[in-house]
């Protein structure tokens, strides 16, 4: 289960990207997954769960947005969904393409609420944060 180790990497950068806003509460985070991550949204929710249930974090949610996997042709240039992992072209029978979409996994933007000194009101922000996990390809 590597969406447990996933999980905690996640919370050591957003514990990071959150020491800037000492007095913000985690809301919501949301993590783009490329489908040739062969992660388990549900699975990765849970243990960011598990991972910030007695912290800081405590109380956040974990939003994956899937990313298909999209591939072009390197001789037709033909863009095609991969599917399962096959990366042949439904036009000309090429085998070798070029990853288009498929392989991110990506922090992209974080929720917080601003925490006030004099109980005003809270303040939400969101913070965008891209590329500051994983890669993309």
């Amino acid at each position: 289960m590597h969406e447990l180790s996933i999980a905690e990497e996640l919370v050591r950068v957003i514990r990071e990207e959150l020491r800037a806003h000492p007095n913000a509460r985690l809301k919501a985070a949301l993590v783009r997954v490329g489908a040739l991550r062969l992660i388990e949204p549900m699975t990765l929710e849970c243990c960011f769960e598990a991972a910030t249930c007695d912290g800081p974090l405590a109380g956040a949610r974990l939003c994956n947005e899937q990313v298909e996997a999209l591939a072009r042709c390197c001789k037709c240039h033909l863009e095609f969904s991969v599917e399962h992992s096959w990366f042949e072209c439904p036009r000309c029978g090429e085998t070798g393409s070029e990853l288009l979409h498929g392989n991110e996994l990506q922090l992209v933007s974080l929720e917080i609420e601003k925490e006030k000194a004099d109980a005003m009101p809270s303040n939400e922000i969101e913070l965008v944060a891209e590329g500051v996990y994983g890669s993309q390809t």
